[in-house]
């Protein structure tokens, strides 16, 4: 039976299992061998790499963990290890393991290349630096450091930098994937799209399933136009990987520039499935979902974003008071997107909620003041709309749109003379403004009624002493008299 068998028949059955795809039993095989020998490292590293294949980065973890024990000296179980800890989302660990690779080995490179790109990730570009030119000290040549210094730079926008220690990184070592991908990113940025294209094309040539090459050069297409050949690289993405919610999502922008919205919505929702936490996921959905005619939907999946915003929002606060004085204009694009379709969909008091809590940064923003302003108006804060339009006009003293909101305002609470003064500012400015022209037809019409209203009150006036006396003569005539 099998629990008698050999410990090396284990393996050999294991290995066998796992070049068949068959990563569930090849790890059940490996634990078995194991539970024989457990002193064996190797096995040990051979079934973390089983279970990372088949997704189990958890118990593939506690695999690797038990294989740099068992094997001190061996750098590659640390390089398994720090890899796993990045798919766990824990890169400040797997910087501490990548540290320790590169003392057991400092000739060996991928460990040097990994604690780049670790810090990269986590921001500390200037210490990926520091580690670049440490790994010069060690090695000749590094072309996996070279290609993870140029993403880095890539990433910050030094394009001309980013450019150069990708092409050193390609004349070291022509083998290494994905290094053409991203020096297509560089000449895409700098101006050469074609050329960009031409090097994508011959980097798939090379590794026709690179996942991150197919997004990237769908990207590109996305971006020139070509919509066609960008969705047939998404396609192929998700021929090789069916939950790949980066390829979903890039077909539903591409169905919704068509507005083929249907289709859009259908993607989106794949997308959000797949990764729920995805920023902006909800609010994409939700527009897809609008324009289909499906507005319940559309509502709730906006106020599930709005609640999103709010708690990004106050927990970017904590870090504010903390001293990261940092923006993210992204998350503001996505903030002020939101409140449109918020408003669209007549949720107006949920748009003024959002977008107050980013307050500080709308200060000097008069875009978004305005969209602020609109959403209190539309929730019936007239005094704060007014207040927020009036900061816009210091800000942007020809703002037409603030001067037809503050006379609308001003009308609607009965200040005519108001009302007619910023009409009369904002024409002069804006004298075809379609805006304008109809609140001053409101504002003729309200004075043509607080005409008749005067001309009916003075009617009354006049005519009221005739009255009274009309109906102390019927009294007198209606009166009952005494009978003789």
């Amino acid at each position: 039976m099998n629990e008698w068998r050999p410990a090396d028949e284990h393996v050999e059955r294991a290995v066998e299992l796992f070049h068949r795809g068959r990563w569930t039993e090849a790890a059940r095989e490996f634990r078995q061998a194991l539970d024989l020998e457990p002193e064996r490292g190797d096995w040990q590293f051979n079934l973390g790499l089983t279970l990372e294949a088949a997704g189990r980065h958890g118990e593939a973890r506690a695999a690797f963990e038990a294989a740099v024990e068992l094997m001190p000296d061996d750098i590659e179980p640390r390089l398994a290890l720090g890899s796993v800890l990045l798919a766990l989302d824990r890169p400040e660990d797997a910087l501490t393991v990548f540290e320790a690779a590169s003392a057991v080995d400092p000739q060996h490179e991928l460990s040097f290349a990994k604690r780049i790109e670790t810090l990269a990730e986590l921001g500390r570009h200037d210490e990926a630096e520091t580690v670049y030119y440490l790994a010069q000290h060690h090695l000749e040549e590094l072309p996996r450091c070279l290609k993870a210094m140029g993403e880095s730079l890539l990433d910050r926008g030094i394009l001309d930098r980013a450019g150069w220690c990708l092409r050193e990184s390609l004349r070291q070592d022509p083998t290494i994937p994905g290094v053409r991908s991203r020096l297509a990113e560089v000449l895409a940025a700098t101006g050469r799209p074609n050329r960009a294209v031409q090097m994508f094309l011959q980097e798939l040539r090379d590794d026709p399933g690179g996942i991150d090459t197919l997004l990237r050069f769908g990207r590109l297409l996305g971006e020139l136009r070509r919509d066609a050949e960008a969705a047939e690289k998404y396609r192929r993405v998700l021929e090789l990987d069916t939950a790949n919610a980066e390829a979903h999502w890039r077909l539903g922008e591409l169905a919704a520039r068509s507005s083929r919205h249907a289709e859009a919505a259908a993607e989106f929702e794949l997308a959000a499935q797949l990764d729920p936490e995805r920023s902006g996921a909800q609010l994409r959905l939700a527009e897809a979902r609008l324009r289909v005619g499906r507005v319940e939907e559309a509502r709730r999946d906006l106020l599930d974003q709005g609640r999103r915003l709010r708690e990004t929002a106050r927990d970017r606060l904590d870090r504010v008071q903390q001293g990261d004085h940092g923006s993210d204009p992204a998350m503001l694009e996505l903030a002020s997107r939101t409140c449109e379709l918020l408003l669209e969909v007549g949720q107006p008091a949920e748009a003024v909620e959002v977008l107050s809590e980013f307050g500080t940064e709308l200060r000097n923003d008069p875009d978004r003041l305005r969209l602020l302003a609109l959403a209190n108006f539309d929730a019936g804060h007239v005094a704060e709309g007014c207040a927020i339009s009036r900061r816009v006009l210091r800000l942007e003293p020809n703002c037409v749109a603030s001067m037809h909101n503050l006379a609308l305002a001003a009308q609607r609470g009965g200040h005519r003379r108001l009302a007619w003064a910023w009409w009369r500012r904002g024409t002069r400015l804006a004298p075809e403004d379609e805006g304008l022209r109809r609140v001053r037809t409101r504002l003729v019409l309200d004075e043509i009624a607080h005409g008749m209203d005067l001309i009916v009150t003075t009617i009354q006036s006049v005519l009221a002493p005739f009255v009274r006396s009309v109906r102390h003569g019927l009294r007198a005539l209606t009166a009952p008299t005494s009978r003789r």
